[in-house]
């Protein structure tokens, strides 16, 4: 896959695009995501070296076969709705349906996980099990949906594999999921809540669950010291 199976988008038609919408994140580099009036997201993507596998690759295409595997596999995402290129700046574009509801993170900051903890356990142990390997998984990723069930965003450094994920891949995906402060103070209290539904749903001892989350704390304390 390449650039060339993507819409082209002008230069004059890359600023028009921004000017026409909210911008909801952006760095020193410019613009990251927009919404439309309408509601549709627009995910900027910038290739951070040279030579990169983004070059044959790129991460708006990866975002949205990612997508398609998360949904063929049940777990509530995006839906995409088209792939584009701006060459100057070099841009790479992804349009998608945003998935409704909030952030796991800023749930939390107005909500008691206490009811929902043995169930994001579980949705957890669902996409280990089903050999999803998200690197990007994090409080911010994961969204509440109305109903309380969970679903994934910002999905673009994400895995698909055919078999359920080995010990390593579940530890580190723990370590991604306790890397921020905010997130890890607030697991903690329901920790055996968690367990307990992960544990249920994949096989594993509860036990296990609660030695890998341990260990993944100590070592995002440590990087936070150093």
């Amino acid at each position: 896959m390449s650039t060339d199976s993507m819409e082209k988008i002008t230069p004059q038609e890359f600023q028009r695009l921004i000017r026409s919408c909210q911008v909801l994140e952006k760095d020193g580099h410019g613009e990251k995501v927009l919404q439309r009036h309408d509601g549709i997201i627009i995910k900027i993507f910038r290739r951070k070296r040279l030579l990169s596998s983004a070059l044959l690759f790129p991460y708006a295409q990866r975002f949205s076969r990612n997508a398609l595997k998360l949904c063929a596999l049940d777990i509530p995402t995006v839906r995409v709705i088209k792939c584009g290129h701006c060459p100057d700046p070099a841009r790479d574009l992804v349009w998608y349906q945003p998935v409704e509801g909030v952030t796991l993170r800023d749930y939390a900051r107005q909500n008691s996980l206490e009811p929902m903890m043995a169930s994001f356990g579980a949705f957890i142990a669902e996409l280990h099990e089903g050999g999803v390997l998200f690197r990007s998984l994090h409080w911010g990723n994961v969204i509440v949906q109305v109903d309380g069930s969970f679903g994934l965003i910002d999905i673009a450094d994400l895995r698909c594999g055919r078999r359920a994920l080995s010990v390593k891949q579940r530890q580190r995906n723990f370590h991604h999921l306790l890397r921020y402060d905010e997130d890890r103070d607030q697991f903690f209290e329901l920790m055996d809540q968690f367990c307990q539904g992960y544990a249920e749903h994949s096989g594993l001892s509860s036990e296990a669950c609660r030695h890998w989350l341990v260990a993944a704390a100590e070592s995002c304390r440590d990087k936070g010291r150093s």
